[in-house]
């Protein structure tokens, strides 16, 4: 598996991993051409051993100007359980890490990812019930380097 910033000509399969991972709640295919214009820095592809994309992560500032936010980390469902959501996710907090003093970010209380961002540091500084609406639960995770 290898990390690398996107690239323009990746964002078709940025959008292809967020509709297998997401489904119907994600965000449009317009946002990720924003989002690289804007954060680059913060705009991540893992790739599997053959070089096919296997997830993202994005990142992006506060208003805060010592906090920045995960906004999305996604990885494909036939990726999972070798370790690459870990990498993914250690290589964004690497990435952001001189630029915070605090990370956060929102998961749904029954995503598995919830343990492993507790495991890479995180801590629960809230929950919400209806975050993206009735129904929608999301812990507010933050994590701040050590």
């Amino acid at each position: 598996m290898q990390l690398r910033q996107i690239r323009l000509s990746d964002l078709p399969a940025v959008f292809a991993i967020e509709q297998a991972v997401f489904g119907s709640h994600i965000y449009p295919d317009f946002f990720f051409r924003q989002a690289l214009d804007l954060w680059p820095d913060w705009f991540w592809l893992a790739e599997d051993e053959t070089g096919a994309p296997a997830g993202y992560a994005l990142g992006a500032p506060s208003q805060r100007p010592d906090e920045l936010w995960l906004l999305s980390l996604a990885l494909l469902p036939s990726c999972r359980g070798r370790g690459t959501g870990k990498a993914l996710m250690q290589a964004a907090l690497q990435a952001m890490r001189p630029r915070a003093r605090s990370i956060r970010l929102t998961v749904d209380p029954a995503n598995p990812a919830a343990a492993l961002y507790r495991k890479l540091g995180f801590a629960e500084i809230g929950a919400e019930a209806d975050y993206f609406g009735p129904g929608e639960a999301r812990l507010l995770l933050e994590w701040q380097p050590g």
